[in-house]
């Protein structure tokens, strides 16, 4: 991910310091194997795995707002007399050079980040916006040098919670790029990384989902913030998810013209076209067609109770039609290429039955997984790959490239990071043969969990989950048992 963004994320996730109604927003859920055992009418719980130990355990929200803290903090030195300074500096040359002598851009620049490490966005913006002046007068509107400048103007602006202004540096960006360097050239694919990458963000962005949520909102206590975030056009995440489509579309065919099926970034490429339509089939009206109508008006967002409703999705659907063909063109260039190996190709297939089971396509994802099991065990696949694919400790949540909410990725928090767990539930689930949950039963929870926390979990795991189905004895397993301790921090 592009470091701008990850900063975005990381700051939009700045936690609340004090509990509130919101204090669950960090809520995360680890599930550990346990085997249990009843013995005088009581149960006895081992666990069967474990989680990270090792290091200083903290809290969720603690781990955030630190990392946080850590990435806002000013560089050494007084800040104070350094924008002294600064200001001193920009007189000098504005005397001996006047009002638009060149060196006074990235003094102005350098003011700004000053003020931006301080949380002072507004007068940020006001210094880069000279900055830009300055460059523009003596190196001309498209010149590629002002990019540092707009990249800082973009930063405050998501600090402030103005997502559209955000978006409008982000596309003047691009189209500088575009301009210097043609719409499908080579040298134009790091610009279509960042501009894709930045759609997907702002669609996916809780800023875009909700109007009044702002960082300055969220993270009033850390800083002096009141500026309120404005997104008036109701298909803003509608055209950010548009064009990222596009984008990576374009993205496609630069690199099968210029270097053929065996560059490995067309995998990834394919398999990013295939989340947004994930993102459109699970958040957008059922009825809209996305392709039919050149008219962004007819385009819905659906109204659904959370992210990713999947009770919304149909396998008629455009989203899902043209996923599953970016995922079966993943396959073919894996085929099709020099360095194909069992192992590459049979990932790329169990990726294509998830999409088809995620979709009701049952029968044929199941053959499609089965289909992927035996070319792998004929080749002689290695028992880790073989593992991890069909017969993981703990069935794997589908689809794979999603951050699910209650989960360390959907908050960026490293794997290693010990956490301070505040409680546990002991869970049985009854998976079937198509990766369906039921019988969800709660066994035991520790005295700290409450009813909004059983919930969360229960509603979870019985209607926002899908599990890729598992095999054993090299076989699909019809039914699936998962005993698990879900411990819980926030």
């Amino acid at each position: 991910m592009h470091g701008l963004i990850a900063a975005a994320l990381t700051a939009i996730a700045a936690p609340a310091p004090a509990q509130n109604n919101n204090e669950l927003s960090h809520l995360i859920f680890e599930p550990v194997l346990i085997n249990v055992i009843e013995l005088d009418d009581e149960l006895q719980i081992e666990e069967i795995t474990s989680l990270p130990r090792t290091g200083d355990p903290q809290s969720s929200t603690d781990y955030l707002y630190k990392t946080f803290i850590e990435e806002q903090q000013p560089e050494p030195g007084d800040l104070d007399q350094a924008i002294v300074d600064y200001e001193r500096s920009i007189r000098d040359l504005e005397i001996q050079g006047g009002a638009y002598e060149y060196g006074l851009s990235q003094e102005f620049v350098s003011l700004g980040m000053i003020h931006q490490s301080r949380n002072e966005h507004e007068l940020a913006l006001e210094h880069f916006d000279k900055a830009l002046h300055i460059n523009r007068v003596n190196l001309g509107l498209f010149n590629l040098e002002q990019e540092e400048v707009i990249e800082k103007q973009i930063e405050s602006y998501i600090a402030l919670g103005d997502l559209v202004s955000a978006d409008h540096q982000q596309e003047y960006l691009f189209f500088l790029k575009r301009r210097a360097y043609g719409g499908d050239s080579v040298e134009l694919l790091p610009a279509l990384t960042r501009y894709a990458e930045w759609n997907i963000f702002a669609f996916d962005s809780r800023l875009a989902m909700d109007p009044t949520l702002t960082y300055a909102a969220e993270s009033s206590m850390y800083t002096n913030n009141g500026v309120s975030n404005s997104i008036g056009a109701e298909d803003f995440r509608t055209i950010r998810l548009m064009n990222a489509q596009n984008i990576y579309r374009t993205m496609i065919q630069i690199l099968l013209n210029n270097f053929g099926v065996d560059d490995p970034r067309l995998l990834e490429i394919e398999r990013r076209l295939a989340l947004t339509n994930y993102f459109f089939a699970t958040n957008m009206d059922i009825n809209s067609d996305i392709f039919s109508n050149g008219n962004n008006s007819s385009l819905a967002l659906a109204s659904s109770q959370g992210f990713y409703d999947m009770s919304r999705v149909s396998s008629n659907s455009m989203g899902y039609r043209h996923g599953r063909e970016a995922l079966e063109r993943r396959l073919q260039y894996i085929l099709r290429s020099d360095s194909a190996n069992p192992e590459k190709i049979a990932r790329a297939r169990v990726d294509l039955a998830d999409w088809l089971m995620l979709f009701k396509k049952r029968v044929a994802a199941l053959e499609v997984y089965e289909a992927a099991y035996r070319e792998l065990r004929a080749a002689n696949g290695s028992q880790e790959v073989m593992a991890e694919l069909f017969s993981p400790v703990m069935p794997v949540t589908i689809p794979t490239f999603i951050d699910y909410r209650y989960t360390r990725a959907y908050h960026d928090i490293p794997e290693d990071v010990a956490l301070d767990y505040k409680g546990w539930l002991d869970v049985s689930v009854k998976i079937n043969r198509f990766g369906q949950t039921s019988d969800v039963e709660v066994l035991g929870k520790s005295l700290s969990v409450t009813d909004p926390i059983e919930s969360r979990l229960v509603r979870q795991l019985r209607s926002s989950t899908s599990f890729r189905p598992r095999f054993s004895n090299d076989a699909l397993l019809t039914e699936d048992y998962v005993k698990a301790r879900y411990y819980f921090t926030y």
